[in-house]
């Protein structure tokens, strides 16, 4: 997915990708913090490399979810239109500090602190959590998908 960014090099596709996968290391600390996440279907089912990459990121991703401080539920194409289709975004809560949202962009994303902004993403989040699936379903869907579409 980095490489359909216009005018990338290879070294800094290489640092892009470096970061990302530096950034998953905090999930495997002693003590990780809780992640959760709300997924659209379409994630599952949109081809980003072969069956097979397709394949090993959704059990990936089906293995991320079993794990306790990890959730992963799917907005099932059967919800219509929500809230999710304006953007991604992520929200950071801390028990010492105020919340902070990353919100994406075509440009290249904007933070906020803001407590108006973060009250109001954090809105838009549980109305997402309204319309996707329990956790358990989720989990059988990626793993459907997975199976069904991508072997």
């Amino acid at each position: 997915m980095l490489a359909t960014l216009p005018n990338v090099t290879e070294d800094e596709l290489d640092q892009l990708a470096t970061a990302r996968l530096a950034r998953q290391v905090i999930l495997d600390r002693e003590q990780p913090p809780l992640l959760w996440a709300v997924i659209d279907e379409a994630v599952l089912r949109r081809p980003i490399g072969d069956a097979k990459v397709m394949n090993d990121q959704l059990s990936y991703l089906a293995e991320m979810a079993d794990r306790p401080n990890i959730t992963i539920q799917v907005i099932p194409y059967s919800a219509g239109c929500h809230v999710g289709l304006l953007g991604a975004f992520v929200v950071a809560e801390f028990d010492d500090a105020p919340g902070v949202v990353y919100l994406e962009n075509a440009a290249d994303g904007q933070t906020a602190e803001d407590a108006s902004v973060v009250s109001t993403v954090l809105l838009r989040f549980d109305t997402l959590r309204s319309e996707a699936l329990p956790r358990g379903a989720s989990r059988d869907m990626i793993m459907k998908v997975a199976e069904q579409q991508w072997t």
